[in-house]
């Protein structure tokens, strides 16, 4: 601690003791007088303080740059990113997409529908989870029997895989109560 913050507590304290008791001053011999010129030397140091402080500079203390917010992958962003490339064929991405696809498929069926495991894979196996031809084709790999013979037609002339797991996934999002909404 300051040693003239020291002294001005002990001066202070020594000042309020002679306020309380005024008789403490009578055997020193110190009379209104000397109380007064101690008072006016408080009063004019009191004044210095203040105007010092008020022609310094301000000092603040410098706030620690704020933390930059994560960017967090969105869920089935990677499967949207495997469609989107084309790469849904048999090579081990699409594999991969495959599975997911059959995974998401069968639990939403269980969870949705209230069908048990082995009547989901059975009715992803035979198409008969959905009412769209192309869904469906994503785990059959061929057209269901009750396809429109416009949509056989369409499918028999270019195999489009990316659009076979683009519309499975939309489908798993129906059934599964999934929307973009959110």
């Amino acid at each position: 601690m300051n040693k003239y913050a020291i002294a001005g507590a002990g001066l202070v304290l020594i000042g309020l003791a002679f306020v309380a008791v005024p008789e403490l001053t009578g055997p020193l011999g110190l009379g209104e007088s000397f109380v007064s010129l101690i008072g006016v030397i408080a009063l004019l140091q009191g004044l210095r303080t203040v105007q010092s402080r008020r022609h310094s500079d301000v000092r603040q203390t410098e706030l620690p740059t704020p933390e930059r917010p994560q960017a967090l992958p969105t869920p089935g962003e990677e499967i949207d990113a495997t469609i989107d490339s084309g790469q849904v064929g048999y090579r081990r991405e699409g594999r991969e997409l495959r599975e997911r696809l059959e995974r998401a498929a069968i639990d939403a069926l269980v969870l949705a529908e209230g069908l048990t495991e082995d009547e989901a894979r059975e009715a992803l196996e035979n198409g008969t989870w959905t009412d769209d031809p192309w869904a469906a084709a994503q785990f059959t790999n061929t057209m269901p029997d009750w396809t429109p013979w416009r949509v056989r037609l369409r499918a028999t002339l270019r195999r489009n895989r990316p659009r076979r797991a683009r519309r499975a996934a939309a489908e798993i999002a129906r059934i599964a109560g999934v929307t973009d909404d959110e």
